[in-house]
């Protein structure tokens, strides 16, 4: 029996011919998978940027939050004179939610300053968003630090030692970073703060001239907060 040779070869071919739009149609996914990475245009880059920096913000204020919640409620639970025993075990909770708290700050501050690049001056409802956010968040820690101080009747530096000035660096950080990036955060911040000056008078009360020995060396920025500090205590 004879072979047709010639017969074979066209199959192949009719074959190999029938075979290669399948190909084509797998190809057409990565086209459309490289499309998809296209970057986006200068202007909406920026604008989701600038959205990042309110989204971390607000996450931050959550998680505080939560460290300030565990702070309240272990003061809740007193009742008439503290023991000294007793007082040890409160200030220990509280140095340690406060310690996460400042590392909550810390790690927001490092987020916020890899953005600076590709964030523009944020203005509108969005910069009004992220001020009152700063502030709600300036004004948990505050109060909850109030809540304690006065709770225990012992000063902040009684309660937190050397980590008030951690946290205070921590907050200053955090202003100075949106400052770059918020037209007179600073001044709008202190301006809204300044409904709770007695909680910031109570807080702060008795680091003085220490507190401004820290915060005035370093100048500029932290000079002004350590003025508009200085006028409260």
């Amino acid at each position: 029996m004879r072979f047709n040779f010639g017969l074979v070869t066209l199959s192949a071919l009719f074959v190999a011919s029938s075979a290669a739009p399948t190909a084509a149609v797998t190809d057409l996914s990565v086209v459309k998978d490289v499309t998809a990475k296209l970057p986006v245009n200068a202007v909406e880059l920026n604008r989701r940027t600038n959205n990042v920096v309110c989204e971390k913000l607000r996450y931050t204020y959550v998680e505080v939050k939560k460290h300030t919640s565990v702070i309240n409620s272990t003061v809740s639970s007193v009742q008439g004179v503290v023991s000294t025993v007793e007082k040890t075990k409160i200030i220990t909770t509280v140095k340690s939610e406060v310690v996460s708290i400042i590392q909550l700050l810390s790690t927001v501050v490092g987020e916020i300053t890899t953005l600076l690049t590709d964030v523009t001056t944020i203005t509108g409802d969005l910069k009004n968003d992220i001020i009152g956010v700063v502030v709600e968040i300036l004004v948990e820690i505050l109060s909850t630090l109030n809540n304690v101080i006065t709770t225990l009747k012992i000063t902040i530096f009684e309660l937190l030692g050397p980590i008030i000035f951690a946290l205070l660096a921590v907050i200053v950080n955090l202003l100075a970073v949106l400052n770059v990036i918020i037209v007179d955060l600073l001044q709008i911040v202190f301006g809204l703060l300044g409904g709770v000056t007695g909680i910031l008078v109570q807080v702060l009360a008795g680091l003085g001239a220490i507190l401004g020995g820290v915060l005035g060396v370093v100048g500029g920025v932290l000079g002004l907060v350590g003025g508009v500090v200085g006028c409260v205590v």
